[in-house]
């Protein structure tokens, strides 16, 4: 079963939105100050923690829309088995005999 592509490129927007508010929490945000008073959540992460993150889901986010978009990094964009008959002297062959 294949993935439609509409939920592929759906997915990769989230992630690549997800991690651009990561590094917006990294770079910008709220100030320290803010930050030491509530200590919950994703502010409990130190900035440098932040960034890493939002590094890895913008990377994985390119991903996504890459392969939503038909790049395949392991893939072969050549068959990987000759046609049936394909470079030898002798006739294809079919299910059925021709007489």
């Amino acid at each position: 079963m294949a993935i439609p592509q509409w939920l592929a490129i759906t997915i990769a927007i989230l992630v690549l939105v997800y991690g651009g508010y990561r590094m917006w929490l990294a770079v910008g945000g709220p100030s320290d100050e803010v930050r030491a008073q509530s200590r919950n959540g994703m502010l409990r992460m130190s900035r440098r923690s932040n960034g890493l993150v939002g590094v890895l889901l913008l990377v994985a986010g390119a991903l996504l829309m890459g392969s939503a978009f038909g790049w395949s990094p392991w893939g072969s964009p050549s068959p990987t088995e000759p046609a049936p008959g394909a470079g030898t002297d002798a006739p294809a062959r079919t299910a059925l005999p021709v007489r």
